[in-house]
């Protein structure tokens, strides 16, 4: 997304992958917890 463009504009191919990386680690930080909420709250 924003991250990857960002950093693809002044890192080059590196900071495609460095985009990624963050862009997956904040999708894994926040979707995780809170999928295990929802699914504690169900049960």
């Amino acid at each position: 997304g924003i991250a990857q463009w960002y950093f693809s504009s002044t890192l080059g191919i590196s900071g495609v992958l460095l985009g990624l990386i963050i862009s997956f680690a904040l999708t894994v930080f926040w979707g995780l917890p809170l999928t295990y909420l929802i699914k504690a709250n169900k049960g």
